[in-house]
């Protein structure tokens, strides 16, 4: 039986709805390969790449640029994170025909509404689904970075997941820095209709209760820890090889806390980090940037 609790939504700004990217857990399955056989699963083209088995009903070579993107992606994720690679093989299944992709889903995931991509983990195997579609690079490098990352880090909380994805999904030119997420942020902050709260984020257990705010608000936290101290993004890393020890590790807010002095600090350091990207992105657009408070 296949037994599946979303555990990360990949919800993108500006997408149309019921066309955003997913993470399945699923918690048994007597056979987790089984619909490998008779489920219509692309099985033309087999490509091997690093951690990543790639199969494609459509010709793809080896040194597509994709993969290649992908396969430098997993150096990119463990050493951002400070984290080991893992020789656990992370699937691939890219549809060349949207359609077949969409009657895959329909038919394993029947209770599940259209999404753009996917990632299903089981107890045996990590496993993306995908359609070859203009945002196949994004929605390619969310995905396996859940792979890449649920491969060492099986426990990690549904907010860090899914910010985590969202950072490593932009080209790696953009140095994380996701464009329409600060646009959305610094706009409902100018709203006054939202405010930055970790420990609201880590009481999330299920995609139903995010919010684009929530998608945005996680990756937030991911760069800010990344780029605004080395300190920060010692915490961040120390963070998550705790969690490959223990799941039931102290939470990030907590810790947070400790080290900064109270949520209230942490969340105004966070608002001047996000405010000076929005500022950055201004003066790139040619208007003057305001000044952070």
């Amino acid at each position: 039986m296949l037994l599946a609790g979303l555990l990360a939504g990949c919800a993108h700004l500006g997408t149309p709805p019921g066309w955003d990217a997913v993470v399945l857990e699923t918690a048994s399955l007597a056979d987790p390969l089984a619909w490998r056989g008779g489920d219509g699963l692309p099985d033309r083209n087999v490509v091997l790449a690093g951690q990543l088995v790639v199969h494609a009903d459509f010709p793809l070579a080896g040194q597509h640029r994709l993969i290649r993107d992908l396969e430098t992606l997993r150096t990119d994720v463990s050493q951002t994170l400070s984290l080991p690679v893992s020789d656990e093989p992370v699937h691939l299944y890219l549809f060349g025909e949207p359609r077949r992709y969409d009657e895959f889903a329909a038919r394993r995931f029947p209770n599940f509404p259209v999404r753009r991509a996917f990632f299903v983990e089981t107890d045996t195997t990590l496993s993306v689904f995908a359609p070859w579609q203009d945002r196949i690079a994004e929605d390619l490098r969310h995905e396996t970075t859940h792979g890449y990352v649920h491969a060492v880090v099986p426990t990690i909380p549904l907010w860090l997941d899914e910010g985590i994805a969202e950072y490593f999904e932009l080209p790696r030119g953009d140095q994380g820095v996701h464009r329409e997420h600060v646009a959305h942020l610094t706009g409902r902050l100018l709203e006054g209709t939202w405010q930055i709260d970790l420990a609201r984020l880590e009481t999330l257990t299920s995609p139903g209760e995010m919010s684009q705010d929530h998608y945005a608000e996680a990756w937030c936290w991911v760069h800010w820890m990344l780029h605004s101290t080395p300190e920060r993004r010692r915490l961040l890393q120390d963070y998550l090889t705790d969690l490959r020890r223990d799941g039931a590790t102290a939470p990030l807010a907590a810790r947070l806390t400790h080290v900064e002095g109270s949520p209230l600090v942490c969340a105004a350091a966070v608002r001047r980090h996000l405010e000076t990207l929005a500022g950055d992105q201004r003066v790139a657009g040619g208007a003057p940037a305001a000044a952070s408070p």
